[in-house]
């Protein structure tokens, strides 16, 4: 999974980046985003490691791209967000602490302003978009009709309509069919977003206050929409520090948890992403997928042949396992339920992917 960090200039996307890769992020040359990797901390898989103790143990992880800053001028924005167009998610870094060198008036803050200039934004890059296709579309069809194009046309014309609404495209219902049509133009009002608030030193004790402060609480009731606040400054101090001296000076400053544990949640609920684990004594490991994936691209992510020879998949939840003690005694007091190719996966599953051998 891919996350995109945007934002207007000086908000903190680079802290951000720094807090979650506890400042191991790589610019592939000079003209491309820094990228990031952060592994989940999941409990549940430390659990499950605890029964088989696997020579390895391997997190789930998501890839962050810290790019240009935006500045709210439409042509420096398109070339800055074309590095994003690939991402699975965004995430918008917004400036809540005072700084006299950013906004409109020495020091002003001003969050929902902010918020609501990057989704015109987004809601007209995409109207751009969809427009030009169904251009170029309705020229092709009055060559020749298929149902195809047709299909995607009808998706098109509510794309426009919705956009031309203001809407993004994230809060309109779609059916299977329309996504998939939809899914190669990779629309930026498609994608979930989180609302990463970034709160100045002062207000680390009162982090929780401050969406209602700002009169943001409504963000949270959007569809695909992530809500969560750091202290950059600090916290991005915090990530360059050993466990124990880290918690220490959290504590100090009133921060109640680490941004981990405000972020990624937040940010996997955006996304509707579901964990499920495999395990075994070389590894244990946790894995990422969309809510609805079935049994069958589940294994297809665990290992291609997996899925070209799939059987069935034995099926526990984590803490069923836990409680037993390991596959062989779930098996044994019939703990363990066979599930076909279109199950599909919930969260905390554990599988085990029975397939054919090779011919």
């Amino acid at each position: 999974m891919r996350i995109g960090i945007i934002g207007l200039p000086q908000v903190g996307k680079t802290t951000l980046l720094k807090i979650l890769t506890s400042g191991h992020a790589r610019a592939p040359h000079d003209a491309a985003p820094h990228v990031g990797v952060t592994r989940v901390p999941d409990p549940r898989l430390d659990a499950l490691a605890k029964i088989y103790q696997p020579k390895k143990v391997t997190p789930a992880q998501l890839e962050f791209l810290d790019g240009p800053a935006l500045t709210n001028e439409p042509e420096k924005d398109a070339v800055a967000l074309a590095h994003f167009r690939q991402v699975d998610a965004l995430a918008h870094v917004v400036r809540l602490f005072r700084d006299p060198n950013v906004g409109h008036l020495p020091g002003e803050v001003n969050p929902a302003r902010d918020i609501a200039n990057l989704e015109t934004e987004l809601v007209w890059v995409d109207l751009d978009t969809a427009s030009k296709r169904l251009e170029k579309l309705e020229r092709e069809m009055k060559k020749a009709r298929a149902p195809e194009a047709e299909h995607e046309h009808s998706a098109l014309v509510k794309c426009r309509e919705r956009l031309a609404a203001a809407t993004p495209l994230r809060a309109v219902t779609w059916t299977p069919e329309e996504r998939r049509l939809l899914r190669g133009f990779m629309f930026f009002t498609a994608k979930p977003l989180l609302q990463v608030l970034n709160a100045g030193e002062e207000d680390a004790a009162r982090l929780a206050e401050l969406p209602r402060t700002f009169r943001l609480e409504a963000l949270r009731n959007q569809p695909a929409v992530g809500v969560t606040l750091i202290c950059g400054k600090i916290e991005a101090e915090l990530a360059e520090l050993e466990a124990a001296e880290a918690a220490e000076l959290r504590a100090s400053y009133a921060l109640q948890d680490s941004p981990y544990e405000r972020l990624l949640p937040e940010l996997l609920r955006a996304l509707d992403l579901v964990t499920f684990f495999t395990v075994s004594e070389p590894e244990c490991r946790a894995w990422l997928a969309h809510r609805g994936t079935t049994a069958l691209e589940a294994a297809a992510q665990v290992h291609t042949d997996f899925a070209e020879r799939f059987i069935k998949a034995e099926v526990i939840p984590w803490d069923q396992l836990v409680a037993t003690g390991g596959l062989a005694i779930a098996r044994a007091e019939g703990k363990i339920r066979l599930e076909g190719k279109d199950y599909g996966v919930e969260d905390g599953d554990v599988l085990y992917i029975r397939h054919a051998a090779h011919k």
